[in-house]
């Protein structure tokens, strides 16, 4: 969706140095990210100043 819309991924623009995938979540930037990586993210974000992380088990109904 990037390309159509000519913008950087939030991946690109927030995360480049990330060692993993990230993917925006809701419509034109969306409020979460969901991120796949082998190693356990959390310190990378909290060091980003981003505290709220939750794990897909805490999100799945």
């Amino acid at each position: 969706m990037s390309d159509v819309l000519e913008t950087e991924t939030v991946k690109e623009q927030l995360f480049h140095d990330f060692k993993g995938v990230v993917k925006s979540l809701g419509a034109w930037g969306g409020d979460f990210v969901m991120v796949i990586s082998k190693n356990n993210p959390n310190e990378y974000f909290i060091n980003k100043g981003y505290t709220t992380i939750l794990r897909y088990e805490e999100m799945v109904l």
